[in-house]
């Protein structure tokens, strides 16, 4: 069980954390023919607009009501009903997700009433074609993009009506649009944490059980990179609206990412279903007990493909471990991608010596490392060189700190935007979590041969050495500070860098050395 602290700073110098209406549109952005809208002021979807298109590399459709400094004080209820009279007869979407931002929260207007009245009228002028409209209070000032997402997803599961028959008067007790009954269908609510790949991989492994998965909301089919047919102004895949309204249908709800959990407890209350939840799917141990489950919920054992993905992953332990085991690493992400990557990395022996997450969750308690920082990208930085770590982990915006120690960086998490193919990175399932568990052993490897062919290739300086001892001595302490890695004494890749504050004499070898040992070849 980790400790979680909160950084003494009372000010944030190198922010980690993005506000809750980021978060709320990406559950939205899962969703078919959405549009996400921030009910706020002019420009303040400007920023998660351009964050959000720098990751997916996708076009991302996202409005705001742009509410005025005359109408922040007169009330904005006025402005609100043209926006999205104004949307529904432009971009004609199925579904409307209205995020409160910071100023409709502080001005204290009563927007859940206005929205009753807007959704009265609409259902009465135009009952046929009328999009679902789902109000989330996400006020940017409290809380991040997981709160975010978690408000969002269960305002959604709680706001969508249930049809006994879809549009078309089919009966929904028969196979649906896959080829499954629909007596067999599990609704599966996920997590910020889980990619389009991840998703796909997911979904995957539901389906051979003979189960039909309805991920809530599935990124893998808006924004995993794929080529639209055509041009339109609202998302181009994802889960639609009559999936939705057959979500009661479900006699099972699967909750993924602690973030869905409170969410997956709303749908199941609401419909009667039995409930399943994980915290994460990375690591062997996590997502056997989810095929467990399927086992005994289908009466199926795993299909070939599944147990062969399960042996791989289960050989990965063993081939990084000899890379991983003892690696000193920082991380840097939402709490659940946090506890997700830093138990698989537990798993091989890796040993966390920074963990920061931008916001508090009761996920990070069950973290199996000692502590747990909610704080900033600066008290990263300050914990990764006190514990001297080999490896960051974490979004596009930790790069920068790893390049200020010298070691290298893994991009997980968001955003990513100086690497393609965000969406197609994986963390979970059997082949996510083994290809995470290469990505980093590659990047030490890496790093590793750098600086073994130019060592002295990132500290210029040191090619230039000062005759006066003190300023011999000064230059060799910045160096340390500004590399503690530069100088790596390794004999193999398994081989741990030496550090003045541990005990270096004799110790007697373990299995796992004695192994490494004996598979080594002479020296011709």
């Amino acid at each position: 069980m980790a400790r979680v602290v909160t950084s003494s700073r009372r000010a944030g110098l190198d922010p980690l954390k993005f506000s809750q209406p980021l978060g709320g549109a990406l559950v939205f952005l899962g969703l078919a023919s959405s549009m996400p809208v921030m009910h706020g002021s002019k420009g303040c979807a400007s920023f998660a607009k351009a964050l959000l298109t720098r990751h997916f590399n996708e076009p991302v459709p996202l409005q705001t009501t742009g509410i005025t400094e005359v109408t922040a004080v007169m009330g904005s209820g006025e402005e609100l009903v043209v926006h999205l009279d104004a949307i529904r007869a432009k971009q004609r979407p199925e579904i409307i997700g209205l995020l409160t931002t910071g100023v409709t929260e502080v001005s204290g207007e009563d927007v859940g009433g206005q929205m009753r009245q807007y959704i009265a009228m609409m259902e009465h002028t135009t009952p046929e074609g009328a999009p679902l409209i789902v109000r989330v209070s996400t006020p940017d000032f409290v809380g991040g993009l997981s709160d975010g997402w978690s408000a969002a997803l269960r305002a959604l599961v709680t706001t969508v009506p249930f049809d006994g028959a879809d549009p078309d008067g089919h009966d929904l007790d028969g196979p649906d649009r896959d080829g499954l009954e629909c007596g067999n269908t599990v609704a599966v609510l996920v997590g910020p944490s889980l990619t389009a790949a991840d998703l796909d991989e997911l979904s995957a492994l539901i389906r051979s059980f003979g189960l039909s998965p309805v991920l809530v909301p599935d990124l893998s089919g808006s924004l995993d990179g794929h080529l639209a047919p055509a041009w339109q102004p609202t998302t181009t895949g994802g889960t639609d609206l009559t999936r939705l309204r057959r979500l009661d249908r479900a006699g099972l709800v699967i909750t993924v990412g602690a973030t869905a959990a409170a969410a997956g407890a709303d749908l199941a209350g609401r419909t009667d279903a039995d409930l399943l939840h994980y915290d994460h799917l990375s690591g062997l141990r996590a997502v056997d007990g989810l095929v467990s489950d399927l086992m005994a919920r289908s009466g199926r054992g795993p299909s070939y493909e599944v147990r062969r993905a399960r042996a791989r992953l289960a050989d990965g332990l063993l081939d990084t471990h000899f890379y991983l085991g003892g690696a000193r690493v920082a991380l840097a992400m939402e709490p659940e991608a946090l506890v997700a990557v830093g138990s698989l990395l537990c798993d091989v022996g890796v040993e966390i010596v920074a963990a920061v997450s931008p916001t508090d969750a009761p996920v990070l308690a069950t973290a199996p490392w000692d502590e747990i920082v909610i704080g900033d990208l600066a008290d990263l930085e300050e914990r990764a060189v006190e514990g001297g770590a080999e490896l960051v982990i974490g979004s596009s915006h930790t790069r920068a700190v790893a390049d200020r120690i010298g070691i290298p960086h893994l991009p997980v998490g968001f955003p990513i935007y100086d690497r393609l193919g965000a969406a197609l990175r994986t963390t979970a399932g059997y082949s996510g979590s083994l290809r995470l568990l290469v990505d980093a052993a590659n990047r030490l490897l890496d790093h590793h041969h750098q600086h073994a062919e130019h060592p002295h290739a990132e500290h210029p300086q040191a090619e230039h050495p000062l005759t006066e001892p003190q300023h011999i001595e000064h230059q060799h302490i910045e160096h340390q500070h500004a590399d503690h890695r530069a100088e790596p004494h390794r004999d193999h890749p398994g081989h741990r860098a030496e550090r003045s504050d541990v005990d270096v004499s004799p110790h007697p070898i373990d299995p796992f050395d004695e192994l490494d040992v004996l598979c080594e070849e002479p020296s011709c």
